[in-house]
Order: C-alpha cells, then sequence, then structure tokens
C-alpha cells in the first residue's frame, strides 16, 4: 500500500520509474521501515 501510493506520487509527478542501482539506493530506505512495520503489524494480531 506504502509502495503503490509512493509510485503514484512519483507517477504524479511526470517522473519515469526506473529501478536502477540508483532507484535502490533510494526505494530501499523506504521500503524497509515499511515492510517491517508490517511484519510487526502482522505478529502483533
Amino acid at each position: 500500500m506504502g509502495v503503490g501510493g509512493w509510485i503514484a506520487v512519483l507517477k504524479s509527478e511526470g517522473e519515469e520509474i526506473r529501478f536502477g542501482k540508483w532507484g535502490l539506493i533510494v526505494a530501499i530506505p523506504i521500503i524497509i521501515p515499511i515492510v517491517v512495520a508490517l511484519i510487526i503489524g502482522a505478529l502483533h494480531h
């Protein structure tokens, strides 16, 4: 859900989505906390 929102923000700004080396460097610090939060949330339920 967070990744979808992030992609929508990028698209709305007219940026092409390119998952190259720099795309991963930028995306990893954004995606990892989201994934960790989802895992923790799932474990607490």
